[in-house]
């Protein structure tokens, strides 16, 4: 039996009800039905697939058994390319890319992550956590580095677990929003929802000294926060493939160079070592950054 307001001994009719999968692991998934219970849910061979972050629908059987039958609309989907065959996360409003110091901070992972944020259509937020762990020539050198991103366009955020006020702009971020963390093992993503959740359950992992940190997440889970919105966490997010990505989503994904786009002389210019190229005219200028040119460069020949 399920501990259910919509469940009634005496019922002897199947009964079609909505709610939020917060996740699932093989043919079963757990939801929160729209009465606030917590329910474990079959899932129906040769369905539409469903995914955590999905509005469902389910059956109750009288038998006390539940069959989810199909979700609802979405309006975001994410998913690992290619061909969106593995799905992720569903309705997500914001990509959260977490990133840590000293060796866990990396540029070029970063621009992958809000190029692949930009063409699924979602806003990217660019954490730096675990910011009580910098000394002062590395809190002005991680500085200068996320000034580069606000420049471009970027919303950024510094973080920690371990200081009061560590976590009040992330909360601030996150009122009514659903959000995806990514990034690799050892940034803190599971120590960042089990503070802002209170959940003391969650397991978190510290990083090793090779600098690469301890995986603690085993499945793609929604977690509520207190305040209002979500956090999902995924074990399948913590690198993005450029398999999915064209050289117009690439360009698209650094909006910076927006400014420079049809001034090169030859129109297609790929950036690369054309001659008269904007691109390269305006980070020798110092107009956008030659750090993120020579990133973008590296993309464009890898989706060539």
């Amino acid at each position: 039996m399920y501990d259910s307001h919509f469940w009634d001994q005496n019922r002897t009719e199947t009964m079609s009800v909505t709610g939020l999968l917060i996740t699932s692991y093989g043919p079963t998934g757990e939801i929160l039905a729209d009465d606030g219970s917590l329910l474990t849910c079959h899932m129906r061979k040769n369905a539409d697939p469903v995914i955590t972050g999905d509005r469902v629908s389910f059956d109750l059987q009288p038998d006390g058994t539940a069959i989810i039958t199909g979700h609802l609309p979405r309006h975001s989907l994410l998913y690992r390319p290619p061909n969106k065959k593995k799905l992720i996360a569903a309705n997500i409003d914001c990509l959260i890319t977490v990133a840590a110091p000293p060796a866990l901070f990396s540029e070029d992972r970063i621009d992958r992550s809000i190029v692949a944020a930009h063409a699924l259509g979602l806003p990217a937020l660019i954490l730096l956590h675990k910011k009580d762990l910098l000394t002062g020539r590395e809190k002005d050198s991680l500085t200068e580095k996320l000034q580069i991103y606000q420049k471009a366009g970027f919303s950024t955020c510094e973080s920690s677990t371990r200081i009061p006020e560590g976590m009040d702009l992330l909360r601030e971020h996150l009122k009514g929003k659903s959000a995806v963390l990514t990034g690799p093992s050892g940034v803190g993503k599971s120590s960042i929802i089990a503070v802002l959740t209170g959940d003391t359950t969650i397991r978190t992992g510290d990083v090793s000294g090779q600098g690469r940190g301890k995986h603690t997440t085993t499945a793609t889970r929604l977690y509520l926060l207190p305040g209002g919105g979500s956090l999902i966490d995924s074990p399948g997010i913590r690198e993005f493939s450029l398999q999915d990505i064209d050289a117009e989503s690439l360009f698209a994904g650094y909006p910076e160079f927006a400014p420079y786009e049809g001034k090169c002389r030859f129109r297609n210019c790929r950036h690369l070592a054309e001659p008269d190229c904007a691109l390269v005219a305006a980070s020798k200028k110092g107009e956008i950054s030659a750090e993120r040119l020579s990133r973008y460069q590296n993309m464009a020949r890898e989706i060539t």
